[in-house]
């Protein structure tokens, strides 16, 4: 602003001021060009403005101009010069400043500033008053003017100005920030969706999930194990908001990770459980139904952490339900689950949200009940097609739902295609073999890090001393980096799934991944003056293990590294017994 003010133009330069920091959007960048606008057309020494706090009680400083700056300075409303402007509402001319009790010498003798006197008007939008400027010393040397003066009149006229300006750009920032929460909850939702399974026709199973916001406390997933096997889970977080869509999507993950090694759901629950315990916010929990369904036999287990009890409609009409008999996750770390094994002979199995039973129909909520009737009434066609009719016939009733809805079904009639598919066959683990935790993980370096810790508790559990749990963790490390940059090319998407069970004498790890399958003989190790930088993995891993093959899968299911590390006391024992043995024969023979 080069302007000039002159007694004439004096209110023209006003406008003009009071439009050019109008426009500006930003809080900060209003505040100072206010005041600097303000000092310049008044000519003082020195001014500041203050804005209220949230609390309306603290007066801060957001702007000085002059010889000593006091950004941030907070007074207390009804407090010096500028708190009692504020808190009496009006305009206040200060002649001598060291004459009037308000005044805080403290400031000047600190400083070193002389204030002589003071000018200081607030500043409101409506009825609201949001702040005051004040400036200080007319570079004239004379007072400013009386109450009903030139100069007087001027600053109430800039403050008002201010005001307003400041009023429209905290409104702009609002709106800005409005803008960043609608688009991060967009991708929180998108998130979300992603954690949704994709649907697979030829499945028995479907869900439908309506969140009632952006983002859902409600979650459903299914995936096939290897043998056909269908794991499913359906869970409800309590609360609502970003606080427990993040649980939601923390417990879903850890249910696809654990859900394709663990075949026992009370036991799955349990896991979860524990780790919800551990990590979870206080007074957050999750209501959880988990199991597996066997297409080919119909038999379905489950267990209920507090959750609704699901609904099973039998072929004849009836429909029972199995109620829960542990809480929901999250509230009691040590706790026991309960499997329920139910026979569904050509049935349905639902599992629903509160969401879904509290929707108000009609004159009453929907209960089990009405979920019942209107599975009754959509009871032919693909699943998908009968779930959505559930829910239109809910729309159709023209009220809104208070919370989410989420449904998971499995019909036992639609299972044929699913048996019927060409299935990966299992590879089993040796019978001795105690299967101890499984993992599955992105092909991405940094995995290594959770890997470790669990893999050095596995070694300690078969009873490895301390360098050869060491040794056992680097070579299982160096197993995986290989996975990682030979079979995916450094694609983090890619998969790999580990299962460590322990041996009698030792300790097994199965690396799998899904990659195009491998030419084990391209991998064994080459002669050592061959090597050639960071080509030691190999070898290193083959003199740590005492056995490291590829256990062949079809084509297309990708590679199973089979790792075994024997417990060197346990070695140690094996030999001496052959030698002992070896040498009875020995004795025996020269006998």
């Amino acid at each position: 602003m080069t302007m000039t003010p002159s007694d004439s133009g004096a209110l023209n330069f006003a406008a003009t001021l009071a439009r050019s920091f109008a426009a500006s959007l930003n809080v900060d960048a209003t505040v100072g060009q206010a005041l600097a606008s303000i000092i310049q057309l008044l000519e003082t020494e020195a001014g500041s403005l203050f804005l209220l706090d949230d609390a309306g009680s603290m007066l801060v400083c957001r702007a000085s101009v002059g010889p000593v700056k006091i950004d941030g300075l907070a007074v207390p409303m009804g407090q010096g010069i500028v708190g009692r402007a504020v808190a009496e509402d009006r305009l206040l001319v200060v002649e001598n400043a060291y004459e009037d009790k308000n005044f805080f010498k403290a400031a000047d003798a600190k400083s070193g500033f002389i204030t002589r006197s003071i000018l200081c008007a607030p500043m409101r939008v409506g009825d609201k008053l949001i702040g005051a400027v004040q400036v200080l010393n007319k570079r004239s040397g004379h007072p400013f003017d009386g109450i009903d003066g030139k100069d007087a009149n001027m600053l109430q006229v800039m403050a008002n100005a201010a005001a307003l300006a400041i009023s429209n750009a905290r409104l702009a920032d609002q709106l800005l920030e409005q803008e960043r929460i609608k688009r991060e909850l967009e991708l929180a939702s998108e998130i979300q969706r992603s954690l949704l399974p994709n649907e697979d026709d030829d499945l028995p199973i479907c869900g439908i999930n309506r969140p009632i916001r952006e983002v859902s406390g409600d979650f459903y997933d299914y995936f096939e194990l290897p043998d056909g096997t269908i794991a499913f889970a359906l869970g409800d977080v309590s609360g609502k908001g970003m606080n427990a869509a993040l649980l939601m999507a923390k417990t879903a993950s850890l249910f696809r990770c654990l859900g394709k090694t663990i075949r026992d759901p009370a036991r799955l629950l349990s896991i979860l459980n524990r780790e919800i315990c551990e990590t979870t916010s206080r007074g957050m929990f999750v209501t959880m139904v988990a199991g597996l369904y066997e297409p080919a036999t119909g038999l379905l287990r489950f267990a209920n952490a507090g959750h609704l009890p699901p609904l099973i409609k039998f072929p004849d009409h009836l429909y029972e339900t199995v109620a829960p008999d542990a809480p929901p996750l999250g509230i009691l770390r040590d706790m026991h689950f309960v499997d329920h094994e139910i026979d569904l002979k050509g049935g349905l199995f639902v599992a629903f949200s509160d969401g879904l039973t509290e929707f108000r129909y009609g004159d009453e909520e929907l209960g089990v009940d009405g979920l019942n009737q209107l599975l009754e009434y959509a009871h032919d066609g693909p699943l998908r097609q009968r779930l959505e009719m559930v829910l239109a016939e809910l729309d159709q009733g023209g009220w809104q739902a208070k919370d989410d809805l989420t449904l998971l079904a499995i019909d036992d009639r639609a299972a044929g295609k699913a048996w019927q598919r060409e299935r990966v066959p299992a590879v089993a683990a040796p019978a001795e073999a105690d299967f101890l935790f499984g993992l599955s993980f992105p092909a991405d370096p940094s995995r290594l890090k959770m890997m470790r810790p669990a893999l050095e508790a596995a070694a300690k559990a078969c009873q490895f001393g301390e360098d050869e749990i060491q040794d056992l963790v680097l070579a299982a490390g160096e197993a995986i980096e290989n996975i990682m940059i030979h079979a995916y090319g450094g694609q983090v998407k890619g998969e790999i799934t580990l299962a460590v069970h322990r041996l009698p004498d030792g300790i097994m790890l199965r690396l799998r991944d899904f990659a195009p399958r491998v030419d084990a003989g391209k991998i064994e190790p080459r002669p050592l003056d061959e090597v050639r930088p960071g080509g030691l993995g190999t070898h290193f891993i083959r003199a740590i293990m005492d056995d490291a093959s590829f256990i062949p899968l079809p084509d297309g299911e990708g590679n199973l590294l089979e790792l075994v590390k024997r417990r060197k006391n346990a070695t140690e024992s094996a030999e001496a017994t052959a030698v002992a043995t070896a040498g009875g024969a020995d004795s025996k023979g020269g006998n």
